[in-house]
Formats: C-alpha cells, sequence, structure tokens
C-alpha cells in the first residue's frame, strides 16, 4: 500500500468531510420492445400514428442482439428487427444507445451468464414536432444458455486455478493471494511477481486482504495474514484457503473463492476470527494493478487526504486517470462510495468489485471505504475498499464478500472519464 516513511502519514490521520450521496446516475429505461424466439430476433414496434414514434425491438433469446430501433419522425416506418441470435453464446445486453433525435435511449440488457458482449439499444426517434418520443428498443440478450463449464483440475502447478468460460482466476497459497486475473487471450491485469532487484515494493503485486485499521499493526503488514502459507481445500467449484493465527493482531482470516458459473463472476468470502479478546476489525481488500487506465466509484463524499491522487466527478461517480509515468511522490486518498462497487478499466476490459455498502461513519478510524493509492517511484497502483468496522468477540467471525466481474467492453463502448453509458454498463452488470 505504502513505503514505511509515507504510510506513517495516512495512518494516523482522520477521515474528515465525508457525506453520504447519490450513487452513480442512469438513463430513465423507457418500455422495452417485444421479444423475439431463440431463432431470430424480435421484430421492432411498428411506427405510431403521427405525433408517437414507434418501439424498437428486444434481441432474442441467447443470440447477439442487433439494435432494436424506434420508429422514423411522424411515425410511419415500422421499427427495426432485434438481430438475428446465435443460441447458447451467452451475449448479454448493454448499456443505452445514443438516442435519435427527440428519442430516449435504449435500455440496458440483462447480462448473461458467461459474460458475453451485449449489444447497444437504440433510441426511438421523435414523432414530430408536436408529438412524443418513440419508445426505445431493449438492449437484446439471451439468457446465455447453459452454464459455463470449470476446467478442472483447480490445483495446478503448486496454485489454485478457477477458469471457466473466459476468465482465469488464480490464487496462491503464500498469503491466499489473487495472483492472476485475465481474459482468454488477454494479459494478467494484476501487477505480477516480485520486482527485480528487490526493494521496498519487492511484496506489492497481486490482489490480497488485511485488516483496518492499519494503526493496529503500521507496517509492514503482519505475515501470518499478508504472506505466510495458507492450507487449502478444493470442494470444486471453491476453493478454500485457511491462514496462521497471528498473536499481534489476535485473529487469524479464512479466504473462500468460489466460481459462480451461472452468473459468470468469481465470489472472493474473507471470514476474520478473533482469537483473542477485546478486538475489532474491518475487512480490507487491496487490489494492485499497473499504472494504467481509469478508475471510478459512485460518490459518496469528496475524498481526503494529504498527498491525493488527481479526481474529478462525472455522471455520479468519481474518476482518476493513471498517471503515465510514477509521479515522483506517493498519492494516496480515502473516500465514502455509495453504490458498493469500484471500478477499473484497462484497454477495453473492465474490473468490477461489488461490496456491501457502508457509511462514511462505519468506516475503521482513519479509513474509508475507497481507498486508491500511486506509487511515486514504481508503476503500480492499489484500487482498495473496506467493509464495516465493529467488535469481534473472541472466538467468533465476521464475513465479507466481494463479487469479481471481470469483461470485455461491448464493441462501440469505449472508456473515457465521466462517460454515463460506461456507468450505465457498470451498473447494468451487476444487477
Amino acid at each position: 500500500m505504502l513505503p514505511d516513511a509515507f504510510r506513517g502519514l495516512f495512518v494516523g490521520g482522520l477521515l474528515v468531510g465525508l457525506t453520504t450521496g447519490v450513487g452513480c446516475t442512469s438513463k430513465e429505461e423507457p418500455t422495452p420492445g417485444t421479444g423475439g424466439s431463440t431463432t431470430s430476433g424480435g421484430s421492432g414496434g411498428s411506427g405510431g400514428t403521427p405525433g408517437n414514434g414507434g418501439t424498437g425491438g428486444t434481441g432474442g433469446v441467447g443470440g447477439t442482439p442487433g439494435a432494436g430501433t424506434g420508429g422514423a419522425t411522424g411515425g410511419a416506418p415500422t421499427g427495426g428487427s432485434a438481430g438475428t441470435p446465435i443460441a447458447g453464446t451467452g451475449q448479454g445486453g448493454a448499456s443505452a444507445g445514443t438516442p435519435s433525435a427527440g428519442g430516449v435511449g435504449g435500455s440496458a440488457g440483462t447480462p448473461s451468464a458467461v459474460g458475453g458482449t451485449p449489444g447497444a439499444g437504440t433510441g426511438g426517434a421523435a414523432g414530430d414536432t408536436a408529438g412524443s418520443a418513440g419508445s426505445a428498443g431493449a438492449a437484446g440478450g439471451g439468457t446465455g444458455g447453459a452454464p459455463a463449464t470449470l476446467v478442472e483440475p483447480i490445483l495446478r502447478n503448486g496454485n489454485y486455478v478457477l477458469e471457466f468460460g473466459n476468465l482465469y482466476f488464480e490464487v496462491a497459497p503464500a498469503g491466499a493471494r489473487i495472483m492472476d486475473v485475465h481474459l482468454t487471450g488477454g494479459m494478467n491485469l494484476l501487477r505480477t511477481g516480485r520486482m527485480s532487484p528487490p526493494n521496498m515494493d519487492d511484496d506489492n503485486y497481486g490482489s490480497t486482504f488485511w485488516t483496518a485499521p492499519q494503526s493496529v499493526w503500521n507496517w509492514p503488514p503482519i505475515a501470518e495474514i499478508d504472506r505466510s502459507d495458507y492450507t487449502a481445500t478444493v470442494a470444486s467449484p471453491s476453493v478454500t484457503l485457511v491462514g496462521p493465527s497471528s498473536a499481534t493482531l489476535g485473529a487469524s482470516v479464512t479466504k473462500k473463492f468460489t466460481a459462480d458459473l451461472a452468473k459468470g463472476v468469481v465470489n472472493a468470502e474473507y471470514t476474520i476470527i478473533a482469537t483473542a479478546a477485546g478486538k475489532s476489525f474491518a475487512p480490507w481488500e487491496i487490489t494492485r494493478v499497473a499504472q494504467r487506465g481509469i478508475t471510478f466509484w459512485p460518490t459518496g463524499g469528496a475524498p481526503t487526504g494529504t498527498a491525493m491522487p488527481p479526481t474529478m466527478t462525472g455522471a455520479g461517480c468519481t474518476w482518476h486517470t493513471a498517471p503515465t509515468a510514477p509521479p515522483g511522490t506517493d498519492q494516496k486518498l480515502f473516500a465514502d462510495g455509495a453504490g458498493g462497487w469500484l471500478a477499473y478499466v484497462d484497454g477495453d476490459t473492465l474490473i468490477v468489485k461489488k461490496f456491501p455498502d457502508i457509511t462514511a461513519a462505519q468506516a475503521a478510524p482513519a479509513e474509508g471505504e475507497i481507498e486508491l493509492y500511486v506509487s511515486g517511484t514504481s508503476p503500480y497502483m492499489e484500487l482498495e475498499q473496506q467493509g464495516a468496522y465493529g467488535a469481534v468477540a473472541m472466538g467468533a467471525s465476521v464475513t465479507w464478500t466481494v463479487t469479481w466481474y471481470v469483461v470485455k467492453l461491448p464493441a462501440g463502448l469505449t472508456p473515457s472519464v465521466g462517460s454515463q453509458p460506461l456507468v450505465d454498463y457498470v451498473q447494468s452488470l451487476i444487477q
């Protein structure tokens, strides 16, 4: 998270000025068109009488959706038919399309079970200058066919791999750390391996888990939680890793990773077990990625910190664009989120981490629900989120689940800061 000298600046600081707000906004979803059969896309609704636009069509089950186009000006033409589906491709609907003049954007389709590429609904055109706009065709996208199949075995070359659909998710027994997350044919989205030659960032790679607040243990992280070997048990489609107890922390951690084959996601279930009396904890996931791309989350309050990464707001979210080179000084911000998710786009690939939303008052002392760290000297940054802080009685436990969505962006959806279509797509994905 932070080198020794710099991390101390953040440990003792208090979060101030965090207020609860609204999450990312999305367009009002109009009534969708009628769905087609499993062999062909549904036709768009006919144009209405002058003054009312027609209704766009919905894609057929499981198929590649076409854009359901609304009635044209004056309501005379028939709405466009939905695209021909390809059964079982698992393609889901995407964010709303750009409306025609006076039209309403298409509502997001339901994401598929296996994470296919969604299509986009096109807005209906206005009936005429005096009439109302035609409603948009809903984005195509069906049920996605049968659930994905997990590639066995889970244990491979000493690590544990959940591979299904086009997702590869690898966990090492050392620290039960997530080591490699990528889509078929793509690169690892996490910061990889130990640095050479070794330096202060030698252990800052992959995705790990700590307890908050950091002031309890300062730096480096507790070895038993962050680096020691965990004992694994495989019960497909899950692997459960049990860590050793830390006398310093007064707790141990168990991590369970499960492939949800129906939804095409991985659930990371973290359990903190108190091994001493009088302990309080908040769960904390730290995901290290390269200094590339865009990070964003639904705004709950303005970020705070000493040397903060630059951010801007738009579409109800707070956005950070990674620097083109390490900024020279470590940067860290603390913020309250509003919608229980944190997203990162690298090229055309999106990671969304979904978790239980908390208020600013529920965060651990001197911590935040959302934290972002940008290394000043090494080309990586940390995407961090925390759960509610509270007391855990000796022998009791608290469990916190983070759901990982890893998908390729639909064609035509270009990631940019403040993009409402990108926000809409994330919201449709995690519903």
